[in-house]
């Protein structure tokens, strides 16, 4: 469990590259842009903020990705027709992005940062005796992820069959992700990732625009994007905000 100390003295490193203080800036949620002066002064304030006795988040996850030559593409936000209303508060929650491929493989860096912090000694922590544990959400992440993107799969290629919906809270419990390590669940989801990032990478532009039907409605390819990227970052909200408070003391 990281302590504040060592995010600290990881800020605080001249071996800390310009990069890894550039995502860890994105994991704590401050503004990216600035010199790596600036990145690191940003985050001094904001760590300096914190109570000593809680967990922070850990800001080094893992090796920073090597930056691809081929970006991905500028996606459009999608229209509010696009998409049923359920799914409008997760969408809202993705920015704008020069490359969506990269957007997506960012936010999965932020998601193991979050995993770390809690790693498997309170992989298995909820926040609640109803809600899922740690390891499940993220679990629960990798599964609809995969159910989303097969569905963008089929928006890109123009398939006009109508898709079944599927019953995400029962895939929890099938899932039997409490059986397994927090590692291994971390791992099958970056492969997930991994492949959607592909998929997004590899399409035209215009094949966003096809509406694939589900059940009774029907959602753009686009939308089908932002709804991954949303989703995850709703997930790493509760992270924070109602797991993140029920680690111990360090």
């Amino acid at each position: 469990m990281p302590r504040l100390s060592d995010a600290i003295r990881y800020a605080d490193s001249p071996s800390t590259s310009e990069d890894e203080l550039r995502r860890a800036c994105e994991i704590l949620m401050l503004d990216t842009a600035g010199t790596p002066e600036e990145l690191r002064a940003r985050l001094r304030g904001h760590l300096g903020a914190l109570d000593a006795e809680r967990p922070v988040v850990c800001l080094n996850p893992g090796s920073v990705r090597r930056k691809r030559d081929e970006a991905g593409p500028r996606l459009r936000r999608p229209g509010p027709d696009e998409f049923a209303a359920a799914f409008s508060e997760e969408i809202a929650q993705v920015p704008d992005a020069p490359d969506f491929a990269a957007l997506l493989m960012a936010q999965l860096d932020v998601t193991k940062a979050l995993a770390a912090t809690f790693g498997e000694a309170h992989a298995g922590l909820r926040y609640a005796p109803d809600k899922w544990s740690v390891r499940e959400t993220l679990g629960h992440l990798g599964d609809c992820e995969r159910v989303l993107s097969y569905r963008l799969l089929r928006a890109l290629r123009g398939d006009e069959t109508v898709l079944p919906g599927f019953d995400q809270v029962g895939y929890v419990e099938a899932g039997r992700f409490e059986a397994r390590s927090l590692a291994a669940v971390v791992e099958e989801l970056a492969a997930v990732r991994a492949a959607t990032a592909a998929l997004v990478r590899s399409a035209a532009l215009g094949d966003f625009s096809f509406r694939v039907r589900v059940g009774s409605g029907s959602i753009t390819g686009v939308a089908l994007a932002y709804l991954i990227a949303g989703h995850e970052r709703h997930h790493q909200h509760l992270l924070r905000t109602r797991y993140l408070p029920c680690l111990p003391a360090t």
